[in-house]
């Protein structure tokens, strides 16, 4: 999928150099096994530096930012509900909606990498709770049934009902940003495989016409059917070159904004 808008914490980490703020008398033992990991990932040793901060945390849980670190030793590891949890404890140091939000996507996109579609979409949409014009969160719910309904794959079954709801969130990010390109875009081919379903559809109704042309009944209503996919099809082609259009204005209205910011 064409990026949308950038999703989730940059675990900054991975400023591996980096320090992390701490009371002035701080819990010898979080120190030192903090420093033990950040050792062990500057050598890319993660099994180890996850270790070392889960110990650091076990004497002080109070570090925001080694659970940050922890969370990405897991997801190097491959570790993605060890790397959720620790990001989850990141949730109890956040105040305002717009941090919490952006934890929820965090998570979500954790998933989103690791394949568990199911858990992306639940963070996206708690996310949503809090931000309800998240187009972010919007868009990659949309992707997400997309991949379902089989828009990424010429070779996945066509699910009508997923690439529908995919339409309706790819809906929602325009009426909030009328100039995304890369949704119109990607809302094109979510069209794209449904001409191709309904096609489908009407060649199985006309094949079965001819299979019992012997049967004026069901002759009739396997054309009437063909018709109406037919109908279908050619109200989809429409909004494809729609889309197409409106894609080509949003690039160019991206392109005319950015040579006026310079």
């Amino acid at each position: 999928m064409k990026r949308l808008a950038r999703v989730g914490l940059v675990f900054g980490v991975l400023a591996l150099g980096g320090t992390v703020g701490c009371a002035e008398k701080e819990n010898e033992a979080a120190k030192q096994h903090r420093i033990k990991a950040s050792n062990h990932m500057v050598k890319k040793e993660y099994k180890e530096a996850a270790e070392a901060y889960a110990l650091s945390l076990q004497a002080d849980p109070k570090q925001e930012k080694v659970w940050e670190k922890k969370a990405f030793a897991h997801l190097e590891l491959g570790e993605i509900d060890k790397a959720s949890e620790a990001v989850l404890k990141i949730l109890e140091f956040k105040t305002t909606p717009a941090e919490k939000a952006e934890v929820y996507r965090t998570l979500a996109s954790i998933y989103m990498k690791g394949g568990t579609l199911e858990d992306a979409e639940k963070y996206f949409n708690e996310a949503l709770k809090i931000e309800p014009k998240d187009e972010a969160s919007l868009g990659w719910i949309a992707e997400i049934y997309a991949q379902r309904g089989g828009a990424r794959s010429m070779a996945a079954p066509i699910v009508k009902a997923d690439l529908e709801k995919a339409l309706n969130y790819y809906d929602q990010v325009i009426a909030l940003n009328p100039n995304s390109a890369n949704t119109y875009l990607n809302k094109r081919v979510v069209m794209g495989r449904l001409m191709e379903y309904e096609r489908q559809q009407m060649e199985m109704a006309k094949s079965e016409a001819v299979e019992n042309a012997k049967d004026p009944k069901i002759v009739e209503e396997a054309n009437a059917r063909a018709a109406e996919h037919l109908k279908q099809m050619e109200a989809y082609n429409s909004q494809f070159a729609d889309m197409t259009k409106k894609f080509s204005d949003a690039q160019k209205a991206a392109k005319a904004q950015a040579a006026d910011q310079k």
